[in-house]
């Protein structure tokens, strides 16, 4: 009996060492062949090798590709009398490749006519024995040829993007099971997604895919042997991207690096804004741009709104035009706001009123004055624009989320609209940012409103947020 359970026991072993060993991350493997020359007479009659060669040494600095050895190629084709140049079709790629245990073949020709150079190059993949790309590029100089057959294999490598999972989150970073042996680089983009739909067939029932739901982006900061921790760049919506969520790489292009470019050299133009307030606790705000006001932000020449506000004040707005280099000092004194009117009303001595007759209706006690950053706060949260209202919210929390009489207007905005069943993504993020503006008040006074959509909202993200903003009061 027991001879029969360690025996059982040393099976098992033996069943799980292959899966183990086959969820080990895999090189695609690949075959370069030489390309063939066609056209006018070449200086050089190895040039086809040369190209092929060029191909090989970018691939493998890549990382990812695992590369048929040239010599082990040779001895391959030369053993089954086929050639290492020409053109491959179907039947003979099928055959090299399983000769070689490839799953890809990269062949092509090398054209010349008169002064210009013209390589091409085709992707055959050995299983469906199809050509899945194709890439060409033309050069009149021969000394610039290698550095545009990098470039080409660069294009060649968008077919093959890195795909893996986002393997831990913390914070505003992500772990994915991707690394140096992966050919992942610093600076490398993933693009995240989270399955949703699962995609059958009405008639057979067979599953032929599941929909991706891009939920943001995220750029690799650092590298390790099968890890790689990256920076969430963008998300969908705020905590998007979660474990579990699909990545794939995303290759860079001349014109993403071109983008880039462009926008170090925007900014090297960039001037400074320096904004005196007085009084000196006035808080500051650039109205048309996104970032907090910091002394001597750094701006891109054009036209800023500078708003300053402070408690006893009155509101000061002042539109600036700024330089390219310019070093611009602002300015701005605000005037002490007038004395609101007393709300008290004088005591009167109580007389029954004569038969037949009614005492007055008393006075409506003065409702204080609004400034203009109030009123601005409410024409966003009485706008029917779920956009006004989120971005309300988000700018009434930057501004500290004390104001009773804005906070009113917020949970008044809430119980408006955090019943409606509505599968539009921005009314569900502004009925969020609404709950977040109640949760950083601080005032226990919002706990009711914040536990009734907890309890009673129809999406489930959102009674996430109230619950989260209640336990903040």
């Amino acid at each position: 009996m027991r001879r029969c359970t360690r025996l059982l026991y040393l099976l098992m072993i033996a069943l799980l060492i292959p899966i183990s060993a086959s969820a080990e991350f895999k090189k695609t493997k690949i075959a370069v062949l030489d390309f063939q020359l066609q056209g006018e007479a070449f200086e050089n009659k190895d040039m086809g090798t040369i190209v092929a060669e060029w191909f090989i040494t970018a691939m493998v600095r890549e990382g990812r590709f695992d590369v048929v050895e040239r010599r082990l190629l040779e001895k391959v084709l030369s053993e089954q009398q086929l050639a290492m140049s020409g053109v491959v079709d179907a039947s003979s790629a099928t055959e090299i490749g399983k000769l070689l245990g490839v799953k890809v073949i990269i062949t092509g020709s090398v054209m010349k006519l008169r002064d210009v150079t013209e390589i091409n190059a085709r992707i055959i993949d050995v299983e469906s024995a199809s050509i899945i790309a194709a890439e060409n590029i033309k050069s009149s100089a021969t000394s610039g040829l290698q550095e545009m057959v990098v470039e080409m294999s660069q294009k060649i490598m968008k077919n093959f993007p890195l795909e893996g999972y986002v393997v831990n989150r913390s914070g505003d970073s992500v772990t994915i099971d991707l690394g140096l042996r992966t050919g992942v680089k610093k600076g490398m983009r993933f693009i995240v997604f989270k399955e949703g739909q699962v995609i059958k067939h009405p008639k057979t029932g067979e599953v032929l895919d599941v929909e991706r739901i891009q939920t943001g982006t995220v750029t690799i900061a650092d590298i390790s042997q099968k890890i790689s921790t990256a920076k969430i760049e963008e998300e969908s919506e705020p905590g998007s991207i979660n474990y579990g969520h699909f990545v794939k790489s995303m290759m860079e292009t001349k014109a993403s690096k071109g983008v880039k470019e462009t926008k170090e050299a925007k900014e090297a133009n960039d001037g400074r804004l320096y904004v005196d307030a007085t009084p000196a606790e006035a808080k500051i705000r650039i109205l048309n741009i996104g970032p907090s006001y910091v002394r001597g932000i750094s701006l891109a020449p054009g036209s800023y709104t500078i708003e300053v506000s402070a408690p006893g004040y009155l509101t000061e707005v002042e539109k600036i035009r700024l330089g390219e280099n310019e070093e611009k000092t602002v300015s701005i004194k605000l005037a002490v706001a007038p004395a609101k009117p007393a709300a008290s009303m004088a005591r009167q001595e109580y007389s029954p009123p004569a038969r037949g007759t009614y005492p007055p209706d008393p006075k409506p006690e003065p409702r204080p004055a609004i400034n203009s950053e109030q009123a601005k706060f409410l024409r966003m949260l009485g706008s029917n624009n779920v956009q006004d209202q989120r971005d309300a919210a988000r700018l009434f929390i930057r501004a500290g989320a004390s104001d009773p009489v804005v906070l009113d207007a917020v949970e008044k905005a809430l119980l408006r609209g955090y019943k409606q069943d509505s599968p539009d993504r921005n009314h569900i993020d502004a009925m969020a940012w609404l709950c977040k503006a109640l949760g950083a008040s601080g005032s226990a006074r919002y706990k009711s409103t914040l536990s009734a959509v907890a309890s009673d909202a129809p999406h489930k993200k959102l009674r996430g947020y109230a619950e989260k903003s209640m336990n903040q009061l």
